[in-house]
């Protein structure tokens, strides 16, 4: 018999990447998941419920029913699940015991302060290029210091299903709406990647670059200085391609430029890793994040979020093949090590989650 129900929305980043430990890891009968909050409220027998990316889709905390979990369950862990450092929903946090989230910011004291936009960059870039937002919402902030002890890192998307497959993971997907997410066990890529991925990507490509302008201006504001920064170098590969010529350009190119988007975090960053390509990307000088392939100059490159120094950094490392391949191997080590190290990183927060019953 299970003794924690996971209430999860269930989409493709939730099935094919947060709930990746739930679903290997869980075994048949530990976790009991839903997807309907009623069922929690009235029929559930559990005492602990972890709330996996809720209130995303709509973007709207029901306060009214964190006010009822809170009642019914013993203890309540909140994994946020936005790509960013930025945390749109602290609103819940009085009503629950942990609050795990893909990216921290180091400096934690950012969580009492309004973000334009949510997010750390978005506020850079309406600050400094006055970008605004044509549905601007306010967030709430942290005003009690004592809520900032319940802040956990847990893990990010680099943990999940790699290559991307439009029709698997949507199918995947469609089926554990159905029978559940532990469904998708049997969905998830089988193909094995090579143990030392440098060594078989064949350069064949200067910098795969493509990128769109989607999501807000704030948000979408670093993009747009990217592309007007390399609109006109051949070097770059720019515009739309179907997901499989994407996934064979990711696989053969020396370096994989991988902006923000919704939040820091993004799928190409992994992708760039495990094609044995360097990261090219805006400094995460102000992260913490797990598993964690963002060490300046040894794991990526990282540029400016003004993108000044982005022609600079490509001309340096596509003219040093040495340099940039010891970044594509050292980040690849790292990444193979920390997933390595993922069942146990799980098995640990879920304990700490569990041990919240006898404090």
């Amino acid at each position: 018999m299970s003794n924690i129900t996971v209430l999860t929305l269930v989409d493709r980043i939730a099935t094919f990447y947060s709930l990746k430990p739930f679903i290997f890891f869980g075994g048949s009968k530990r976790f009991t998941f839903t997807s309907d909050p009623v069922f929690c409220l009235k029929k559930d027998k559990n005492n602990i419920l972890i709330m996996v990316r809720q209130f995303i889709k709509p973007d709207i905390v029901d306060l009214e029913l964190m006010k009822n979990l809170r009642k019914k369950y013993e203890v309540i862990a909140f994994f946020h699940d936005d790509a960013g450092g930025g945390i749109p929903r602290l609103e819940v946090l009085p009503y629950v015991n942990l609050f795990y989230q893909k990216a921290l910011f180091k400096d934690i004291n950012l969580y009492k302060k309004r973000l334009y936009g949510k997010e750390l960059y978005s506020d850079y870039y309406h600050t400094k290029y006055a970008v605004q937002d044509k549905e601007h919402k306010e967030r709430a902030i942290v005003e009690d210091d004592a809520q900032l002890n319940k802040l956990r890192l847990s893990w990010n998307i680099g943990i999940g299903d790699y290559p991307r497959e439009q029709f698997r993971q949507r199918f995947g997907t469609a089926l554990a709406k159905v029978f559940g997410p532990s469904i998708s066990k049997h969905i998830y890529s089988r193909k094995k990647i090579n143990y030392n991925p440098v060594d078989y990507n064949k350069g064949i490509f200067q910098v795969h670059a493509r990128l769109g302008l989607t999501g807000r201006p704030s948000i979408a504001y670093q993009r747009y200085l990217i592309l007007n920064k390399i609109k006109n170098d051949p070097r770059f590969l720019i515009g739309e391609v179907s997901q499989k010529q994407y996934n064979y350009e990711t696989k053969h190119s020396k370096m994989i430029l991988s902006p923000f988007g919704w939040g820091e975090l993004c799928l190409r960053d992994f992708e760039a890793v495990r094609a044995g390509s360097v990261l090219l990307k805006p400094d995460m000088g102000h992260l913490l994040t797990w598993p964690d392939i963002f060490i300046p100059f040894e794991t990526y490159v990282p540029f400016s979020w003004d993108v000044d120094d982005l022609l600079d950094k490509v001309d340096a490392y596509l003219g040093n093949d040495q340099a940039r391949k010891q970044i594509a191997y050292n980040a690849w080590d790292v990444y193979r090590d920390q997933m390595n190290q993922l069942e146990n990183r799980f098995e640990s927060i879920i304990g700490e989650i569990c041990s919240c019953t006898t404090q």
